[in-house]
């Protein structure tokens, strides 16, 4: 590739790790948990949320857009059935709210975060966050992380009216940067949303793995980094060759 003028980070899995985020959700859901009254393990709760994500996610796979609130909903009030339970409508909304809070009072940026943005930007790069998160999340997290100065713009999968990879929130963000495909490296830790989804827009992409578990790559990325601070060695190569 040609050096870049512009580099997309994906947001929740890239700039901050999901990792630092465990004990937080497993809070929301023991309390999911006690308001079935289910008598469950934490690795019985863990399945049985992975489960209703399951079924939450089949229900909006093939939409171009959907609030993740309404994604997060429908997987709490799986899991609760799940259990044997229910959540009403007020149940699914509080789990949502505690779960969205827990998020941005918890997220840790990765440690070569920063470093990285700046790095990026002294060499006159745009640097823009797009992830598939409802604005009230993306707010509170750039906000409470300290990357309003960092970055020059977001874009959410609600403000673009489309989620990751649907073809037009990849477009927004660029029209965002005045930049075309061939401009953009983007960086992500989803083999579906950050490389096949760019892939097919003509953006060169690089698989962020610093928390995938052994084992080759998937989805084919230009290339493959272990840390955010690879991707200003990319840049810098891409820029003298």
């Amino acid at each position: 590739m040609n050096g870049p003028r512009a580099v997309f980070f994906d947001f929740a899995g890239t700039l901050f790790s999901a990792r630092s985020l465990r004990d937080v959700h497993l809070a929301q859901l023991r309390a999911v948990g006690e308001a079935v009254h289910a008598d469950a393990s934490d690795d019985e709760l863990r399945a049985s949320y992975r489960r209703g994500m399951g079924i939450a996610y089949r229900a909006v796979a093939t939409r171009p857009y959907y609030l993740h609130r309404e994604l997060f909903g429908e997987a709490f009030a799986a899991m609760a059935r799940d259990l044997g339970g229910e959540l009403n409508a007020a149940g699914v909304e509080h789990a949502v709210d505690r779960q969205y809070q827990a998020t941005i009072d918890a997220a840790e940026l990765r440690a070569d975060c920063i470093t990285t943005l700046r790095a990026l930007r002294a060499q006159g790069l745009r640097v823009q966050i797009v992830s598939n998160i409802d604005d009230e999340q993306i707010e509170g997290l750039v906000e409470r992380l300290g990357l309003e100065g960092e970055i020059d713009a977001w874009t959410s999968s609600e403000g673009a009216r489309s989620c990751k990879p649907d073809a037009r929130i990849y477009q927004v963000a660029m029209d965002a940067a005045g930049c075309t495909p061939a401009d953009v490296l983007f960086v992500g830790d989803s083999p579906d949303h950050d490389v096949a989804g760019p892939r097919a827009q003509g953006m060169a992409t690089a698989l962020l793995v610093a928390d995938a578990r052994p084992g080759a790559p998937d989805g084919s990325p230009d290339f493959v980094v272990e840390c955010l601070g690879q991707v200003v060695e990319i840049v810098e190569r891409a820029s003298a060759a």
